[in-house]
């Protein structure tokens, strides 16, 4: 991309009939931006000040940069946009937004938003649909060797935790831009962890096939993303966003939404009987010890889940006999250990809380089933990944091919 830097500064409200840069000869005006990021800020949720809009001004720019690129090359390969298509598309932003139908005037009017800029990034948005179905889908081909080894990474991976992402990427074509982009990525955490809307902020600025969908990835598994990406979310808790991560491409902004236990063991039901042998409160070693004993003495005599329901109604204690069928998982972790290897009609050692002494039989096992997807799922899958990886390298072409001239 070939950039011609005339000016630098803020931009101020008497200067939005100006230029603020040139796309292959198409004028984005200050007024452009200024509108721009209006809506951005109220999609957004985030305070209308001038540190604001000055902050975000520079995504504000690039993005705006992208979509006369991508209408452009709809332009060029001659794929039209219809004002029906347009009206669906902002029926469906009024749907998002809880607004009801008839009203897309008014709703914008009384946020004090220019219907014609909302307009803009739609009709940008369809453009680029266009061009990705004309240009790039055509050439997807999966293969069934490609989708086996998908298989067999899943399958291999399918007991690690689940994490639940979302992201913003904003790509680095070149490497003088790269301290730019982190700057602006930057301050896309800082206003997010100051309550700006993730979602709106993915549709407005990343660069990924995820923004329409608010930057949403859904639920992956600890090995199926970057090596970068799996690095910092091992460190995260949920909920919580990352700081910006640079990989090869560019630089990913991540929101761990939620995150699973992993699957096996601790996702099997099981059929539990105990049998409870009470502590008094502040037990003594003695008490304990006593116990312990008593437990390890009827181990022996207990063969079947019959045993420990007969021998805890002897024993008589309240808490003993059956517990029904129960999620490994959500047991505490001290009977959650014992438990997930415990075979079927074994009895335990004795297990040692706070307020008595107990023994354990698991009656039947229901293991997990296997949540793999099938062999269409993930061909789907592939696609959808080799598509967003082309999509980006065609943006990255015209980006590289184009003029721009930057005025501000």
């Amino acid at each position: 991309m070939l950039m011609t830097l005339v000016a630098a500064g803020p931009v101020e409200v008497r200067d939005v009939q100006s230029i603020a840069a040139v796309v292959n000869d198409d004028i984005i005006s200050v007024l452009d931006i200024t509108e721009r990021l209006k809506l951005v800020i109220f999609s957004s949720n985030l305070e209308d000040s001038p540190e604001i809009r000055q902050r975000l001004l520079p995504a504000v720019l690039r993005t705006l940069i992208d979509e006369r690129l991508q209408i452009q090359e709809a332009e060029r390969i001659n794929a039209r946009i219809t004002d029906a298509e347009i009206e669906a598309a902002l029926a469906r932003i009024l749907k998002r937004n809880e607004v009801a139908e008839g009203s897309l005037d008014t709703f914008f009017a009384e946020e004090g938003i220019s219907k014609d800029t909302v307009v803009a990034q739609v009709r940008a948005t369809i453009a680029w649909s266009k061009v990705i179905r004309r240009r790039i889908r055509p050439d997807i081909d999966i293969g069934e060797d490609e989708v086996d080894e998908a298989l067999a990474h899943m399958e291999a991976i399918k007991d690690k935790p689940q994490n639940l992402v979302a992201e913003i990427f904003l790509a680095v074509d070149y490497p003088e831009q790269d301290a730019q982009v982190r700057e602006t990525a930057e301050r896309l955490v800082a206003q997010i962890r100051k309550g700006a809307d993730f979602p709106a902020l993915a549709r407005q600025f990343s660069q990924s096939g995820t923004a329409l969908a608010g930057g949403d990835i859904g639920w992956v598994r600890e090995g199926e993303l970057d090596e970068e990406l799996e690095a910092v979310l091992a460190k995260m808790r949920p909920p919580a966003i990352s700081v910006p991560i640079r990989t090869v491409t560019g630089y990913h902004i991540l929101l761990l939404r939620d995150r699973q236990v992993p699957a096996g063991s601790q996702t099997a039901r099981v059929w539990l009987r105990q049998i409870y042998f009470p502590l008094p409160p502040g037990a003594t070693k003695d008490e304990i010890a006593s116990q312990i004993k008593l437990a390890k003495e009827m181990r022996p005599h207990i063969k079947s889940c019959d045993d420990m329901e007969k021998l805890g109604a002897e024993l008589g204690s309240p808490l003993s006999g059956d517990l029904g069928w129960i999620n490994v998982g959500d047991l505490p972790e001290h009977l959650r250990k014992v438990v997930e290897t415990l075979k079927v009609r074994k009895v335990s050692q004795p297990v040692q809380t706070k307020a008595a002494i107990s023994v354990l039989m698991v009656c039947d096992r229901k293991e997990a089933e296997s949540v793999l997807p099938d062999r269409d799922e993930v061909s789907k899958a592939i696609f959808g990944q080799r598509l967003d990886l082309m999509a980006r390298r065609y943006l990255r072409d015209l980006r590289r091919s184009a003029t721009v001239e930057m005025r501000i």
